[in-house]
């Protein structure tokens, strides 16, 4: 039923899904199946619904809320983030601040990464993980004073998240869920410093990578952190919900001097494929280890004991069977997550893949043997067909070297 409604959506948006990945569109659909199978219709709405809605945009559910999918081409907002700047509604990401005297020895605990080298603003990318070495979820943790600290998750693990801190964390620690009372807006691209710097934000050029600073945008409250899940520069910035539409519009308005174009969903997906980013219950789940997702840079075994150690220490040393790896197909095939891969040293499969517009093919992350050698050829069963591919390395894209390779006229 899900994919003939994919199939159904698809077909009554060619242009848009020109671009929209498939399983993108397989999520947004699974997950109102899902919610109707049951009887649940309620979704979480962005606090800028109606003025997204005016905008153009095209609404689904992810992770329990309503968001924008795209506003007309997801083609061109990808192109708007890789060639100038974007913007993006996140407030369905989980903001969580974590305070009290034990607060850095509960996350030292639990997180992958070593937090006891950050600075007050300072942040990092980290994993929680189970006593299996499996991923709970992937986060961002930042450092606001010695004994707080702000996480943002992925919402749809929202509620085991905080439940899993709760159950593991020092019990003098408050864990305070700021998600429904702020928005989170992601400002993407070359310009984006450009745009923050031009909306008064004080020297956004200044900012580190994966630090935060609080300050005023016209007058606003905000506190903005040099983040993104795009593989651009950029800036995430949070402000209270009831100055939320005038941030937006502050951001629009300014934006226009340097071609900014709000961005939805299916954007966002293209432009993490193509940096090689994770996405939670694709790269990356309980049951898979960050040895085989490839994320053991961001595992700091040397720190001490934390959950999951031991079983992340066992596969590292003896290896796994599978890794993540690349696929850059020939021509214009778009692999799905799902789909079977044939390479010489076995079968994989595709946990994610979508069409390129930078690279002008498509591309997918796959599971793949560990044995498997970049530059070797696989196929991959594309709706019954076998389309050939290269194993490549990740990321397929760095804004290190820039050029696009695609088609400009793409739509």
């Amino acid at each position: 039923m899900c994919w003939r409604a994919a199939r159904w959506f698809c077909a009554t948006r060619r242009k848009t899904c020109s671009a929209v990945s498939w399983y993108v569109v397989h999520i947004l659909v699974n997950n109102w199946s899902v919610n109707l199978a049951a009887g649940h219709y309620a979704m979480k709405t962005p606090v800028l619904r109606e003025v997204h809605v005016r905008m153009g945009a095209r609404m689904g559910e992810f992770a329990g809320w309503e968001l924008p999918i795209d506003y007309g081409s997801s083609v061109a907002e990808v192109r708007a983030v890789r060639e100038a700047v974007g913007v993006f509604d996140v407030s369905h990401m989980g903001r969580l601040t974590i305070v009290g005297n034990n607060a850095a020895e509960g996350l030292q605990s639990l997180l992958t990464n070593d937090i006891s080298v950050l600075e007050d603003g300072g942040g990092q990318y980290t994993l929680m993980t189970n006593d299996r070495g499996g991923v709970v979820d992937d986060l961002i943790v930042f450092r606001r004073s010695a004994d707080e600290f702000q996480l943002v998750v992925n919402a749809s693990n929202h509620d085991k998240d905080i439940a899993w801190l709760r159950d593991r964390m020092p019990k003098d620690v408050r864990i305070e869920d700021r998600t429904l009372h702020t928005v989170l807006f992601a400002v993407q691209g070359s310009s984006a410093k450009d745009v923050l710097a031009d909306a008064g934000f004080e020297n956004p050029y200044s900012l580190r990578r994966f630090h935060i600073a609080d300050g005023t945008i016209n007058r606003i409250s905000v506190s903005v952190s040099r983040t993104g899940y795009t593989g651009e520069d950029g800036f995430e910035i949070e402000c209270r919900k009831d100055d939320a539409e005038a941030l937006w519009d502050i951001i629009m308005s300014v934006g226009s001097r340097f071609g900014i174009k709000p961005c939805g969903l299916a954007a966002r997906d293209v432009l993490r494929t193509e940096a090689g980013l994770p996405l939670y219950g694709h790269e990356i789940d309980e049951n898979i280890s960050p040895v085989e997702a490839g994320l053991m840079r961001w595992v700091k075994l040397s720190k001490g004991e934390f959950c999951g150690r031991a079983a992340i220490a066992t596969a590292a040393q003896s290896g796994t069977a599978r890794r993540i790896m690349g696929i850059r197909m020939e021509g214009r095939f778009v692999p799905r997550s799902g789909d079977v891969v044939k390479c010489a040293e076995g079968d994989g499969k595709v946990t994610s893949g979508t069409f390129s517009p930078t690279l002008g093919c498509g591309i997918a992350m796959a599971f793949l043997p560990a044995e498997s050698k970049i530059g070797s050829e696989v196929s991959v069963d594309i709706r019954g067909t076998e389309r050939l591919g290269l194993i490549v390395e990740l990321p397929f894209y760095s804004r290190k070297n820039k050029p696009l390779e695609g088609n400009q006229n793409v739509s």
